[in-house]
């Protein structure tokens, strides 16, 4: 019996790291993008996601604005500067949108997209295809 050939060239899964802390939504969010077929991981506070952005490579954040310990701007300005960061794709979450400064966020962090809560799966998986659309190292996601 022979077994095809994986090369380390092989598509994988996009990894999302997921900042929020409330556990259920965290949860269902995990839920959702891995019935999608993606790698997700979750993180309760930005303090813990900071750790796992040391640790692991990931392809997309998403992360809560307002969360305990380190908030949703203050991980991204991590990530950009003190981890040197600029490649992976991030989307924020809020049910303040309307409050934050969208545009200062966008040049200052390069967040791509901004979620009002709440916000369906549906449009939360399109947002993640449309990052990651055109990657040929990574598994096609799926609705």
């Amino acid at each position: 019996m022979s077994f095809p050939h994986v090369s380390e060239q092989s598509p994988r899964a996009a990894k999302v790291l997921i900042a929020e802390d409330s556990i259920v939504i965290g949860n269902l969010l995990r839920f959702n993008l891995e019935r999608a077929g993606l790698d997700a991981t979750l993180a309760a506070n930005g303090q813990e996601a900071i750790h796992l952005l040391q640790q692991e490579h990931f392809d997309i954040l998403l992360t809560d604005y307002e969360m305990p310990i380190l908030n949703g701007e203050q991980i991204c300005d991590m990530l950009r500067n003190e981890l040197h960061n600029h490649d992976m794709h991030i989307v924020m979450c809020s049910a303040k949108t309307l409050e934050l400064d969208t545009d200062l966020m966008r040049q200052k962090y390069g967040i791509e997209r901004l979620l009002q809560k709440p916000f369906s799966m549906t449009e939360l998986v399109s947002v993640v295809r449309s990052l990651v659309s055109g990657r040929t190292d990574l598994l096609e996601i799926v609705v």
